[in-house]
């Protein structure tokens, strides 16, 4: 039992009663997320080699990587409007696995395909969504 009548120990009693204090206040203000999946295309051609980077208003962004076919899923983004960049550049002088690794690998090799520079940054692609608390799909026609 707690000696509060000491000062040390009273300063222990109050520092936990103030950690106590934060844990429950914490425990029912988490901000809630959503799964937003789809596809980018570009030229109504799959945007096969990059990344999709939402920018939440509130919260961190997320990012999920362009599948061979275009497919993305991003989980856990903060629901709210959320802006948007595709990011390819990175993937320009990227040697794709020869054709009989990328069969082993499941299925069509990665290509990189030149995209209008805007959209590599969110704030000059102009594209945003709605995220909300649960799954959305959103296709990204990119042009």
């Amino acid at each position: 039992m707690l000696n509060f009548h000491s000062g040390r120990s009273r300063a222990t009693g109050l520092c936990l009663a103030f950690l106590t204090g934060l844990g429950v206040l914490g425990c029912g203000s988490k901000t809630p997320t959503g799964e937003v999946y789809g596809i980018v295309t570009y030229k109504n051609a799959p945007v096969s080699a990059g990344t999709v980077k939402f920018i939440p208003e509130k919260g961190e962004p997320v990012s999920a990587d362009l599948g061979p076919d275009g497919t993305y899923r991003a989980t856990g983004v903060p629901a709210g409007k959320a802006k948007i960049a595709i990011e390819t550049i990175r993937f320009k002088n990227l040697t794709p696995p020869p054709a009989g690794m990328a069969k082993m690998m499941g299925g069509p090799k990665m290509h990189y395909a030149p995209i209008p520079d805007k959209y590599e940054k969110a704030e000059t692609a102009d594209l945003s969504v709605d995220v909300i608390d649960g799954k959305k799909e959103w296709k990204i026609t990119l042009e």
